[in-house]
């Protein structure tokens, strides 16, 4: 098991334990920020690569993404380049095909991106691809972590409090989905779950954001069942 999938595994886990009831719906504006996918991205004269087996191509990942095509080459990585073209950090991504989102997040501490790999299979309403945000802290690559916060403390007037911070990982399957959404002058991630829960589903809904100078995401559950194949919750829905 590598890094990235035993993050995600525990990332999932704590998250949905930490999840809460509805918190105010009011919210600032926000716009989904449609998807990009890329093998390369720009970062002065340094740049961030997707590293593939020999064989694949960048039209082979577009072509087989999502699709359950069955792929044995060894798992890509993330390599920063620095100016002199010389890898400066590698980050392993845990499935042959990957690709990233060339554009970073607005507002992040560190300059970071949005890495995907593709875990989808042929059956299975919990597979697909995984997006992991990573950023780049003093020419090294590393997964971004977020302090979990509880939505309704300050409605209840406990103490918020921060947990363990959290890899922020988002996955996309029947179950799951997530958006980028675009403010003002950040960026924060909005994601939907569901799970079962007691012989029935229950759906998660989180918010990753900056607040200050460090990620935080914030979760609200309630009883029910979300697929994707159904239109992406209103912003209205994910706590603040």
């Amino acid at each position: 098991m590598s890094l990235l999938t035993a993050l995600l595994m525990g990332s999932l886990a704590a998250q949905a334990g930490s999840a809460a009831p509805a918190a105010s719906n009011t919210q600032g504006a926000l716009a989904a920020a449609a998807p990009q996918a890329a093998q390369e991205a720009s970062l002065g004269c340094q740049r961030l690569r997707i590293a593939l087996a020999p064989g694949l191509t960048a039209q082979v990942v577009a072509r087989d993404w999502q699709s359950g095509e069955p792929h044995t080459e060894p798992p890509a990585s993330l390599q920063l380049v620095g100016c002199d073209g010389h890898v400066l950090s590698q980050l392993p991504l845990s499935a042959p095909l990957a690709q990233l989102d060339p554009r970073p997040l607005r507002g992040a501490p560190h300059p970071t991106f949005l890495v995907s790999a593709d875990f989808t299979q042929e059956a299975g309403s919990y597979n697909g691809p995984v997006t992991t945000a990573v950023e780049v802290v003093s020419n090294r690559l590393q997964v971004a972590m977020a302090h979990p916060v509880k939505a309704n403390a300050e409605a209840e007037g406990k103490d918020k409090g921060k947990g363990k911070p959290l890899p922020i990982q988002l996955a996309q399957t029947l179950k799951a989905a997530w958006q980028r959404v675009e403010g003002p002058s950040a960026d924060a991630l909005l994601v939907v779950r569901s799970q079962p829960s007691g012989g029935d589903f229950r759906t998660t809904y989180s918010r990753y954001e900056v607040v200050g100078k460090a990620w935080r995401v914030t979760s609200r559950s309630e009883p029910g069942l979300w697929e994707s194949e159904g239109d992406f919750p209103a912003v209205s829905s994910f706590p603040r």
